[in-house]
């Protein structure tokens, strides 16, 4: 395992002011609960296929949600997929056959707690088939692309393989799903892979995060395997604290592109990271981006487009006129800002995924929850720019949106509790030195880590959990000062629900 040490820049980035624009417009789409988009890429026909979450539609808690939209946004058609459980999507990837296939989790299906749940369907998303992988534990599947084989190739997190508590789960598959070989990646820590690309037939290149390498508590993790799961080349990018990678991309000199937080400048704040390096891996440069109110910012995903500047959207809380705002970037092909507007209401928005369509046309999406944007709590949420469309950093822009109330199948009433029913991991548990706290939440939601004694004494008390994509949340238990004994361990959501009690062991 090498290291690779490298200059970075932090860029302090101002308040936008209000203004006005014709060059985009925004849509929501959703039925009267939660609805997500975690994912959009361009289609053969020149539309936009959409994947993420709901518990609007579907036969379960939650379902994985596709939405097929055309080149102005209108909707085409809309399909959630899943079993009485819960079912997460978040990436697809348009298909040679002109259909679509979908990855994610589910527990309504396979062997463990959550498999990784993969569904192939024709053009206007009918199953054709479905897939899981994993085994006994938690296994997750975040991003996939289709090989020239008409195979694919996925990666995602497994609890059931592996050295350590969570490692980077890589699974390959032909044309029809089955598995032709898994690989689990990493140490004694906690790794996973949120993303990954394909370099050419026989070599993939993914990003990551890990505590089981690298400089800081938690690092960028970047692996080259080649088509037999072998690893080329494995590194991390990061300083003294948190660093993530969300997205990686290729670019036009067939190096990678790769955004991400760290909140390695303002402990506990993360910000928006931009990462370039070489075919290898090697680091180019590092971009950070501080806002000057001190307040946090996620990437989450970034591309190159022809004219070699780079395009990026993220989760801010520094902008816009909400709680948080989607907040897209332009940078020139060195990676310095040319202009970053924010988009969204006066509720919390989240930007999850950017694309550059058949004609040019850019796209953004994520989720929103602001009134008068959404016909329920959260929907799925699209900006577009225009091809010709010029980035004004000086501004935050007001667009006209448009508002589809979905109505594809099974609707619920709204009830009270989260669209996602939270899940904690602590490991390990007795603890000997320290321990790591694993929540799988929702969107949307923050959460906050308590410790009591067994007199009831707060020993920790409402420690917000780090947030590291897909709608995981992460925390570190030192033991430090606590005597041996019993703790009871609270989580609690953003509004003061205790969503989780359990128990904790120090030796």
């Amino acid at each position: 395992m090498k290291r690779l040490a490298g200059l970075f820049f932090v860029f302090m980035v101002g308040v936008n002011l209000y203004g006005q624009s014709d060059s985009a417009f925004i849509y929501t789409y959703g039925g009267i609960q939660n609805e997500v988009c975690n994912q959009i890429k361009p289609t053969y026909d020149k539309g936009y296929i959409m994947i993420g979450t709901t518990n609007s539609f579907g036969c379960g808690n939650t379902g994985m949600y596709a939405i097929k939209i055309d080149s102005s946004g209108n909707h085409k058609w809309s399909e959630s997929y899943g079993g009485s459980g819960n079912q997460e999507g978040f990436s697809v990837a348009p298909t040679f056959d002109h259909g679509y296939a979908f990855v994610g989790l589910t527990d309504s299906y396979g062997y463990g707690g959550y498999d990784v749940f993969l569904v192939k369907t024709d053009s206007i998303g009918k199953v054709l088939w479905q897939k899981t992988y994993g085994g006994p534990d938690w296994d997750f599947g975040y991003s996939i692309q289709q090989l020239p084989d008409s195979g694919f190739i996925i990666c995602g997190q497994t609890y059931s393989y592996g050295a350590g508590n969570g490692d980077v789960y890589i699974v390959r598959t032909n044309k029809h799903g089955d598995t032709l070989w898994t690989k689990a990646i990493g140490g004694t820590g906690y790794d996973g892979g949120n993303s990954i690309c394909v370099e050419n037939d026989s070599l993939y290149a993914i990003v990551g995060n890990t505590t089981s390498f690298g400089k800081g508590d938690t690092d960028v993790y970047f692996i080259m395997i080649d088509d037999k799961g072998r690893i080329k080349k494995d590194t991390t990018y990061g300083s003294t604290y948190n660093d993530v990678g969300n997205s990686i991309r290729k670019t036009l000199d067939h190096g990678y592109i790769i955004f991400g937080s760290t909140d390695s400048i303002s402990h506990h704040i993360p910000n928006e990271m931009l990462i370039k390096t070489d075919s290898i891996g090697h680091l180019k440069w590092m971009h950070i981006f501080a806002s000057t109110d001190s307040l946090p910012g996620i990437g989450h995903d970034a591309i190159q487009d022809t004219d070699g500047s780079y395009l990026a959207v993220s989760t801010s809380s520094a902008y816009g006129n909400g709680a948080c705002a989607m907040r897209v970037w332009q940078f020139n092909s060195a990676g310095f800002p040319l202009s970053g507007p924010s988009y969204g209401g006066a509720g919390y928005q989240v930007g999850n995924s950017v694309a550059i369509g058949r004609n040019g046309n850019i796209v953004f999406a994520g989720a929103t929850n602001s009134p008068g944007y959404t016909v329920g709590l959260f929907d799925a949420y699209m900006v577009r720019l225009k091809k010709d469309s010029v980035f004004n950093f000086a501004n935050y822009y007001i667009f006209p949106y448009h508002q589809y109330k979905d109505t594809a199948f099974c609707t619920l009433g709204i009830v009270s509790q989260a669209a996602i029913i939270p899940e904690v991991k602590i490991f390990p548990n007795p603890v000997v030195s320290s321990a790591t706290l694993l929540v799988q939440g929702e969107v949307g939601v923050h959460y906050f880590f308590s410790l009591q004694n067994v007199l009831g004494q707060f020993v920790i008390r409402a420690t917000p959990l780090q947030s590291i994509s897909h709608g995981k949340f992460v925390g570190h238990i030192e033991k430090g000062n606590l005597v041996a004994g019993v703790y009871i361990y609270n989580i609690i959501d953003s509004i003061g629900v205790s969503i989780a009690t359990g128990k904790i062991i120090v030796e």
